[in-house]
């Protein structure tokens, strides 16, 4: 059998014909209908690029993210989708064209390029390895096996670049939020113990490490701690602002509700620190940053957290869960389900906040 094969070879398909400036016919190379299909996924034409793929045998598609797709049903709706999406593009690198009489494939590298609703642009570049035979005389694919490359985010500056997972720890950061109503879904506890372990890896003066974690879950304890911190509170402030009777029920009523939601949580964590630690003066920074990881820890595990200290005062918190004197309380954060993600609030314009070199 003649063998006809094209290798190494490198075309950057960067223009967009137009749409019906190719058909599939017989007689036409591989490579004519690679082009084919190509253009047509520049024009977002799905009529032509169904052309190009069979219509009289089982397809398989390999998407980038490894999912087997077995119907043609299922590669219309992906190239459906990717169809909608606007500022899309798709420069594609032919590398290599294999053909012979009724059986052959092409690889290529695929450039899917989008931009986001932050202003950057999103890339996956990934290899497209796609096999053919002949269909009446056409070529027609009968899969299409995508395996990644480099999956990345970049400015407007082309030459800073972010993969995948530094951009998640970004936006996990930019989307934790302090969560005042929780679901009562449990969190297990192999994710409680990956939360902490990601807060003792927090900067600690001279390695000392000054942290105890207090993991409180008894219902039963958190309803009773309900009940204690309303009147810690209205204690207090009657202390400081000697109120009328009207106005102490008004503040039972409005608190009572707002404990409610901030101790309906399924899991409570107060972070401590030694104040014995080699270096006391630092504690309540190592203990702070320990927090820090904590709660992105937790975003990124899909739960939210809250810094609360206003209605759980030290000295109550240690009588109440027989705290050792030692220990200094630095917040008691709930970790639970939000019964809704808040949305973010204002925030001050980068630019407003740094200085460079000097005031």
């Amino acid at each position: 059998m003649k063998r006809i094969i094209i290798c190494s070879i490198v075309l950057l398909l960067f223009v967009n014909f137009p749409a019906i400036a190719f058909q599939n016919k017989p007689g036409l190379s591989l490579e004519e209908t690679f082009k084919i299909y190509v253009n047509a996924i520049h024009n977002s034409d799905i009529k032509t690029l169904f052309s190009t793929v069979t219509s009289k045998r089982d397809f398989y598609c390999i998407s980038s993210k490894g999912e087997l797709f077995k119907t043609l049903k299922e590669y219309y709706d992906i190239h459906s989708n990717r169809f909608k999406e606007e500022n899309r593009e798709m420069p594609v690198e032919l590398i290599e064209v294999y053909e012979e009489k009724d059986f052959g494939y092409t690889i290529a590298v695929f450039h899917y390029k989008r931009k986001t609703q932050s202003g950057r642009k999103y890339n996956l570049d990934s290899y497209f390895t796609m096999i053919f035979h002949k269909e009446d005389g056409m070529w027609k694919a009968i899969a299409d096996i995508c395996t990644p490359i480099k999956e990345y985010f970049s400015e407007e500056d082309k030459n800073i670049e972010y993969d995948v997972n530094q951009a998640y720890v970004l936006n996990v950061i930019k989307n934790r939020r302090t969560v005042r109503k929780f679901k009562p879904t449990p969190v297990p506890e192999e994710h409680i113990m990956k939360i902490l372990d990601s807060a003792r890896f927090a900067p600690t003066a001279g390695n000392q490490q000054p942290w105890k974690f207090l993991v409180v879950r008894d219902r039963e304890r958190l309803d009773r701690l309900k009940k204690e911190a309303l009147l810690w509170y209205v204690e207090s402030y009657e202390k400081r602002k000697k109120p009328a009777d009207e106005e102490i029920n008004s503040i039972k009523e409005k608190l009572g509700k707002i404990l409610d939601d901030v101790l309906s949580a399924p899991v409570y964590i107060a972070v401590l620190v030694d104040s014995k630690a080699k270096y006391p003066d630092y504690v309540i920074y190592d203990g702070t940053l320990a927090v820090g990881n904590l709660m992105i820890a937790a975003r990124a595990l899909g739960y939210g957290t809250g810094f609360f200290t206003t209605f759980f005062p030290e000295d109550k918190m240690k009588k109440f869960f027989k705290i050792p004197d030692r220990y200094r309380l630095i917040c008691f954060t709930p970790v639970g389900v939000p019964e809704k993600w808040p949305d973010t609030p204002p925030k001050k314009d980068l630019k407003e906040l740094v200085v460079f070199e000097s005031f």
